[in-house]
């Protein structure tokens, strides 16, 4: 079966030559003017200024009235986070995924220890208990995300939650996760119970082993033999 056509409009073309020739350093600073880019690109002004509106809007160009169109500060920070959402989306970037997981939550679960607040953990424990109000395996799933994305919380490091959570949420959609059954979820509530557990209990190796734990029984297949023998 034949991959479908991916239609690109004008103007998205030359904003991607244009991003290309900022991450190439060929601009690194300041755009040529709005002319001399229609004539490199051979298109009209127009289809050049929907390409500039539509970086400024994305924050990797800013305009200077009367002085030209500038590479914002912001304009690498940007581009990386494009770049690495890219990888991200593809099925060769599942495995990169659940390793940088398996790397990154572990020590999360170890900050949280160190950290976390008596109301936070009561929050934990909270969607610990909804999990064993559950029979069915959408709902446990669900439940399982929302108990992740809070111990990430618990870290007290937005940075790494942060990293954490855009690791997670694509993992989700990539439904990595759609191969567990009913029976894996329902045996997962007790391991849930056991991280919360070791966090409360302020024991950050405790923490971040039984997260290593239960990351090699639903992750397995996507963890280096290493790993999986800790």
């Amino acid at each position: 079966m034949s991959s479908p056509i991916q239609r690109i409009k004008l103007f998205e073309d030359v904003a991607n030559h244009i991003i290309a020739r900022i991450q190439n350093e060929v601009w690194a600073e300041k755009l040529p003017p709005e002319d001399q880019l229609a004539e490199e690109f051979d298109v009209s002004r127009s289809t050049v200024r929907e390409a500039v509106r539509s970086l400024q809007l994305a924050g990797i160009l800013r305009s200077k009235p009367g002085s030209g169109t500038f590479v914002s500060e912001t304009a690498p920070l940007i581009l990386g986070t494009r770049e690495l959402a890219k990888i991200m989306q593809t099925p060769e970037g599942l495995r990169d995924l659940v390793q940088t997981r398996y790397v990154l939550e572990p020590q999360l679960a170890e900050l949280a220890a160190r950290e976390a607040t008596e109301e936070e953990l009561q929050r934990l424990f909270g969607i610990v208990e909804r999990m064993r109000e559950k029979h069915d395996r959408m709902s446990l799933m669900a439940l399982g995300h929302a108990f992740h994305m809070e111990l990430s919380k618990l870290a007290h490091n937005r940075v790494l939650a942060g990293l954490y959570q855009s690791v997670a949420n694509q993992l989700k959609g990539l439904r990595v996760l759609d191969s567990l059954t009913l029976e894996i979820y329902l045996q997962g509530i007790e391991e849930h119970q056991a991280i919360a557990e070791a966090v409360a209990l302020r024991d950050p190796q405790l923490a971040g082993q039984r997260m290593r734990e239960h990351l090699q029984k639903d992750y397995g297949a996507y963890l280096p033999q290493a790993a999986k023998t800790e």
